[in-house]
């Protein structure tokens, strides 16, 4: 009888060490799944405007093949000011197809101070376009609002009704467990969740080059840009 139960005896322990994995496993996923939600921080742009907001039409030729994305739109929340703790954060910035082929980049401070600006070559498909401030261009002060703008250049030179979108950087000082960190899921949401938008967007989009076929990663990125209203782009791909 019990030579009998020994092939019984074998499958239940069998079964018992796929239930224990099984567990195992999902408690190793389930925090690189866990959802991804910006928190807004209390603080609002500023109410001077030195630049004009978004714009759409037949300038350009934008969105003559994607009427859904048309327009260019800044990647920030609603609150219109994104928070950094770098010295020189990178800006993210959606480009509709366009007949443009290169855009003016610029940036001030409040009392109108030049702090950069550039001409950038335009990727040649729609997406997330990633914008770099370079080394050579000073540290942002802690505590100052920087505003950007981006111009699109339609013909030979920038035209003064060229399709625009502009918005509002701050650097704040970082949190202990938020400096020096390598880019991971956990940095980004942890981010996030402490209302530091342009630093989690751009942990995420170094994720997104590096693996592009981690759906997680995938998933955060557009769970992120939901959170925050920017659920029209959370699709688009990051195209440099």
């Amino acid at each position: 009888m019990a030579k009998k139960n020994k092939p019984l005896f074998k499958y239940l322990l069998f079964a018992i060490s796929c239930v224990f994995t099984l567990s195992v496993i999902s408690a190793w996923i389930t925090p690189v799944q866990a959802k991804m939600s910006f928190v807004p921080p209390r603080r609002q742009a500023p109410t001077i405007e030195t630049v004009g907001g978004g714009s759409r039409g037949d300038t350009c030729a934008i969105g003559k093949s994607n009427k859904k994305n048309g327009a260019i739109v800044k990647v920030l929340p609603k609150s219109n000011i994104g928070l950094t703790t770098k010295q020189r954060p990178s800006i993210m910035v959606y480009v509709p197809e366009s007949s443009a082929q290169s855009a003016f980049f610029s940036m001030q401070d409040e009392d109108f101070n030049h702090y950069y600006q550039k001409t950038l070559q335009l990727p040649q498909k729609a997406g997330v376009m990633e914008i770099k401030i370079p080394i050579s261009v000073p540290a942002l002060a802690t505590g100052k609002n920087y505003q950007y703008s981006l111009a699109m250049i339609c013909g030979a030179e920038l035209e003064p009704d060229a399709p625009l979108i502009s918005g509002w950087i701050q650097r704040v000082q970082p949190k202990g467990n938020l400096v020096n960190q390598k880019a991971s899921l956990e940095l980004a949401s942890q981010l996030a969740s402490n209302g530091i938008w342009l630093d989690a967007v751009s942990t995420l989009a170094e994720l997104r080059k590096s693996q592009p076929s981690n759906q997680s990663v995938v998933n955060s990125w557009q769970q992120l840009l939901k959170s925050a209203g920017l659920s029209k782009i959370a699709q688009e791909p990051i195209v440099n």
